[in-house]
Formats: C-alpha cells, sequence, structure tokens
C-alpha cells in the first residue's frame, strides 16, 4: 500500500553536553513539561545523509570498465519547511544564535523568553525522525542549526525553514516515540507581522529574515566514517522586503548614504529593524488574557543599494535587502523575544 509522509514527525530537543542523545518526549502528550523537547508539524523535508561512491582513476595497465567503488565518508543534512508556532520559535532561535533566558509566572506575567546570540559554541541538539508510519525512524546526536529563515506575505501565514547538519546518525529503527507534545499554538498570518524601520512600520507586501552560521560541513578526519566536528564561520544576518514607497527616502538611504542626502555620499547609514508577530489568540491561562508574539530587534542595519525598476503602468515596488552588523563589540547584533505558555526554553 505504500507508506504515508503525513504520518511522519519531527522532534528536537536541546542536548546537556555533546555526544549525549535526549530523547525529545519524555512526558505525557497533552501536559508539556520541561523535560519535554518539541515536536514540530511540518511541510516536508528531511534531514538525511550525504554520501558518494568512491571511483578509483583509470590505471595504466587496467581495463577501460571501472573495476570497484568504495562507499566514501557520511554526512548528514537537511531542511525543514514548516508554520512558524510560538511554542517551537524559542528553541530553534536558540539552536540559531546560542542562548536564551526565561521569566514570568504563565498566568498575571506570562513566560518571556530572550534569545540572544553568542559567539561561541552553539548549542547541540538530538532530533528523530520518523519517516512515515513504520517505515524508519532515524535518531540524530549532535545536530547544529546552520540556517533559519522566517518569511510571511500579506496574504499567507508565518512560515520557516531550517537547515540542520548532524555528527552521528545514533539509531536507525521502525519504532518512533509514542510521547510526543506537538506544538499547537496557532499559526501568525500576514497581517498580524509588522516590519518596522528606524522605529515607522514600512509598507511592506513580505519579509523574510536569514540567520546564517555558515558551519565548515566538510571536516573529515582520517581513521573516520564521520565528521570530525562541526565549526560556525562567520555569522550572516539578512532581511527581504519588497515594499511600495510612499517616497524616495529609502531609496537615498540605500544609494546615496541618508534619507534626506542630495548626492552619493560614502558612508553607509545605519539604522534599527525590529520584526514583530502576534497571534489573533491569547495565551490560555494568562489574566488579564495576553497574545502570543515574538520581537525581533536589529540594532544596527543597513539597507542594501538598490534602483528603481518601473514597468509599464505597474505600480512601483522595491525588494529592498537589508543586512544587520555589529560595529559595537558589546551590542548583539539581535535579540528575539518570544511570549507564549511554556516556562522554559526546551
Amino acid at each position: 500500500m505504500g507508506y504515508l509522509s503525513q504520518a511522519g514527525h519531527i522532534g528536537i530537543k536541546t542536548q546537556a553536553a555533546k555526544g549525549t542523545y535526549l530523547t525529545p518526549a519524555q512526558g505525557t502528550p497533552g501536559t508539556p513539561n520541561a523535560l519535554d523537547g518539541v515536536f514540530l508539524y511540518h511541510l516536508g523535508g528531511s534531514l538525511g545523509g550525504n554520501r558518494e561512491l568512491m571511483v578509483p582513476d583509470p590505471e595504466i595497465g587496467g581495463t577501460r570498465d571501472v573495476p570497484d567503488a568504495q562507499l566514501g565518508p557520511i554526512s548528514y543534512s537537511g531542511e525543514y519547511e514548516f508554520y512558524a508556532r510560538m511554542d517551537a520559535l524559542p528553541t530553534l532561535l536558540k539552536a540559531a544564535l546560542g542562548s536564551a533566558a526565561s521569566t514570568g509566572n504563565g498566568t498575571s506575567t506570562p513566560y518571556t523568553h530572550t534569545v540572544t546570540p553568542t559567539d561561541s559554541t552553539l548549542p547541540w541538539l538530538s532530533v528523530e525522525e520518523q519517516i512515515a508510519d513504520g517505515y524508519m525512524t532515524f535518531k540524530y546526536t549532535d545536530a547544529v542549526v546552520n540556517t533559519l529563515h522566517l518569511e510571511a506575505d500579506a496574504t499567507g501565514y508565518l512560515r520557516g525553514t531550517i537547515g540542520l547538519i548532524a555528527l552521528a546518525q545514533a539509531t536507525v529503527t521502525a519504532t518512533a516515540l509514542n510521547a510526543r507534545d506537538y506544538d499547537t499554538t496557532p499559526m501568525i498570518v500576514g497581517s498580524n507581522v509588522c516590519v518596522r524601520w528606524a522605529g515607522a512600520d514600512l509598507p511592506a507586501k513580505s519579509f523574510s529574515l536569514d540567520i546564517n552560521n555558515n558551519f565548515e560541513d566538510d571536516d573529515f578526519r582520517l581513521c573516520s566514517m564521520t565528521l570530525g566536528d562541526l565549526t560556525p564561520k562567520r555569522r550572516e544576518v539578512t532581511m527581504s522586503v519588497s515594499i511600495r514607497p510612499t517616497d524616495s527616502t529609502l531609496w537615498k538611504t540605500a544609494m546615496w548614504g541618508g534619507p534626506s542626502a542630495t548626492a552619493p555620499t560614502g558612508q553607509s547609514f545605519k539604522d534599527d529593524v525590529e520584526i514583530e508577530f502576534t497571534s489573533y489568540e491569547d495565551i490560555p491561562g494568562t489574566s488579564p488574557a495576553v497574545q502570543y508574539s515574538a520581537i525581533t530587534a536589529i540594532p544596527q542595519a543597513i539597507i542594501a543599494p538598490f534602483n528603481v525598476e518601473p514597468s509599464g503602468d505597474d505600480v512601483i515596488e522595491h525588494d529592498i535587502e537589508i543586512r544587520a552588523v555589529r560595529p559595537v563589540v558589546a551590542t548583539p547584533i539581535l535579540t528575539s523575544v518570544i511570549v507564549n505558555g511554556l516556562s522554559t526554553v526546551r
């Protein structure tokens, strides 16, 4: 009869230490606690092995045919696409950035999670992925978030893509965990997503945010079949926003170096960016009622130069790229504050 993809799942748990697998499911379904991981409803994707046959070069004296081939070293990587929900988002952001701190009591003061980047190593993750129902379940140890992408347009939902790389495939079995606490918090719609530049709402039709840790993923070593380690290199934080401009201010900022410039200058103009997500629904148990929310603040960013491209009778629109920078070492390149109903970041 075949296997139905929709019957699979993906669970993620932050490890206490490198090399130690932690099962994402430890509690009772429907009863979240601090020991649980997060299970994502996802649209597609997989964390799979990357491996090739090693074919020897032709040898003088041999035949014209390939005499043999061996399996090369293996690494594990892949992406998952999902609708972004507020219980899982803190875990994903912490994995992509580095650290998180939580406050609140869940009732009069909802739980608030502040996620900030680190310059040191990033959290290691344990991942359980079930492919269909009864086909195969993979368990990965020492996974990292290489890329995190969030996007929304005015007529759609907030969506995300997470790119993972793992050092080890812990076990392969047809049996999956039964205790799975899925993130069932509300999805966020485009009308509840706001993008601000210098404190003012941009007339945006769509946006995307990308965090790229640029992990070195080819550290193969002698006497080993797998990667030796995963090392993050330069972090890149970029945004793309499609806008319908109301004046030429942003064009002057990007091309000439300032909103009031009258000619090109050499210094780029920097200002703050803020992205806010809010749900229609309230967090259960909060009194007075509080909605799910997330605010990502970038204190210093630059709009990349762009050209105006009119076409026929089309309304002028710009696709602008915004690049986050960090000129002051003590200032985080971005800070995300998420409000939800979980007491900890898993």
